[in-house]
């Protein structure tokens, strides 16, 4: 399918590429949509009690998210169109230039470079601000729990929760979605620029 060592090797047939498409584009559609789940559901979940608990606060933060997860939502439907483009190739009435497949998928490249650039930006400002928390817990201190109804070994905002756990691993995952996105995109792209017009 992929021939990356051989300068010589033929020219991939429209079929060739449709079949590419269709195949990288599932794949691509379903890992996404697999690793996405827990990002968009960590958004979902956001949305839903921080402005009841919380009026101001990481706002930004949270307008990024929300951001991250609609890039997300729209790679995951751009790979599924990846598989339509597939569809449109195989029918010779309906084929598209070779510049528009390119330009849907240098689309599908930017949508997903921008996922994991604003991915890493979450990342950064939200493992600092833990880091900052751990920093400031007094020399020697190990372990943070509660002793008593209401009150802690730490202050309350020192302690690192399970949610900050589950944050951490629903940006990881979004980075990991949009890298998948990235490899797909550029694959499809390599066998597209092989191509030679007949």
């Amino acid at each position: 399918m992929f021939d990356f060592l051989d300068p010589q090797a033929p020219s991939p047939t429209p079929s060739q590429i449709a079949r590419s498409l269709r195949w990288l584009g599932w794949i691509g559609c379903w890992l996404q949509s697999f690793l996405g789940f827990i990002p968009i559901l960590v958004v979902i979940a956001n949305v839903l009690t921080k402005p009841a608990r919380q009026a101001g606060g990481n706002s930004f933060g949270l307008w990024l998210a929300i951001l991250c997860a609609i890039i997300l939502f729209f790679s995951i439907y751009w790979c599924f169109r990846y598989t339509r483009l597939a569809n449109q190739l195989e029918g010779r009435e309906l084929r598209p230039a070779k510049t528009q497949v390119i330009r849907e998928l240098q689309l599908g490249l930017l949508a997903n470079l921008s996922m994991i650039a604003i991915a890493v930006l979450i990342a950064l400002v939200r493992v600092g601000e833990l880091t900052f928390k751990m920093l400031t817990l007094p020399p020697g201190a190990t372990v943070i729990a509660p002793t008593q109804v209401g009150t802690t070994l730490a202050t309350q905002g020192a302690l690192i929760t399970p949610s900050n756990m589950i944050a951490i691993q629903a940006m990881i995952n979004a980075i990991a979605a949009g890298l998948v996105g990235v490899i797909v995109a550029l694959l499809l792209l390599y066998q597209v620029g092989r191509h030679r017009n007949a």
